[in-house]
């Protein structure tokens, strides 16, 4: 089946994508950008898609799916983390 590896190469890419924006949002302790339902609607999906892919026994994009869907909830944990930190300031 050649739509898993073409599907984890795809999300394993959106991963490399989402490192830069976590990294600066902790280099600057704020989080611009996206809203919270984005950040929040876009994690809960992706770990839904990763369900998905793995009862269809696509182990691969499963799996790197994960990784997207991780690294969106590193992103909306730092919107909440840090508008909470900018509030008290």
């Amino acid at each position: 089946m050649w739509q898993d590896p073409a599907l984890s190469i795809i999300n394993f890419a959106f991963v490399l994508t989402l490192i830069p924006a976590i990294l600066q949002n902790f280099k600057i302790k704020e989080v611009k950008g996206q809203s919270i339902l984005t950040y929040s609607s876009t994690s809960i999906l992706l770990t839904i898609m990763c369900y998905i892919f793995f009862t269809l026994h696509m182990n691969l994009s499963a799996i790197a799916t994960a990784g997207t869907a991780i690294s969106w909830y590193i992103l909306w944990g730092q919107k909440i983390y840090y508008t909470k930190k900018g509030d008290s300031l």
